[in-house]
């Protein structure tokens, strides 16, 4: 004879079985999150890197077009590409800063002047130095290709200045095979010389 109890589920309201199925959810939808997560860091310190060269790049390209041809030119563009480094990507990551005569779609005419960082004498810290006045001044560049004398600013048609930095962006992680080196990048600035427009 049937009793008149009612056998209850001990699993309750199921709330358990909810329980391992989420567990078992966020098991699979974990990795995909932190994979998300990582790329956003990696995209945002690689865009603010890249901004930061640009602002270097472009306030080292207007130095350079106001001075035209000064013999300090150059010396003046690396020191404001510094300058712009400092407290914010390290300079260290540069590779060389190459100043050249671009052609009007932009490409080098192949005069250029390379440049590599080297604190090594803290008074003039590029290689080689282009500092007229310093005593171990080296010449414009290596190989030297564009003297800041050779520099056309008269009108109609004064030359078109190039600033090229080159730079390495170190990834903080490698979840992706090719993040496993550093990825090499430029910053380009293009600006017409000021004219001469005095004879000075």
């Amino acid at each position: 004879m049937r009793s008149g109890r009612v056998v209850r589920d001990r699993r309750g309201d199921g709330r358990p079985r909810e329980r391992g199925a989420a567990l078992v959810e966020f098991a699979i939808l974990a990795p995909l999150l932190f994979l998300l997560l990582y790329g956003i860091i990696e995209l945002g310190l690689g865009l603010r890197e890249q901004l930061t060269m640009s602002n270097a790049v472009t306030t080292g390209a207007r130095i350079g077009s106001v001075l035209g041809t000064d013999l300090e030119s150059d010396i003046a563009i690396l020191k404001a590409v510094e300058a712009s480094l400092v407290g914010g990507t390290d300079i260290d990551v540069v590779t060389s800063v190459v100043i050249y005569e671009a052609n009007p779609d932009g490409s080098s005419t192949g005069n250029e002047n390379h440049y590599t960082y080297d604190p090594a004498d803290p008074t003039c810290a590029w290689n080689p130095c282009p500092d007229p006045t310093h005593p171990s001044f080296g010449g414009y560049g290596s190989p030297s290709g564009w003297v800041p004398t050779d520099r056309d600013t008269a009108l109609p048609d004064p030359d078109i200045l190039g600033l090229r930095i080159n730079y390495q962006h170190e990834w903080i992680t490698s979840l992706i095979p090719w993040m496993a080196t550093p990825a090499s990048w430029t910053a380009d600035a293009r600006v017409r010389l000021e004219p001469d427009v005095f004879g000075s």
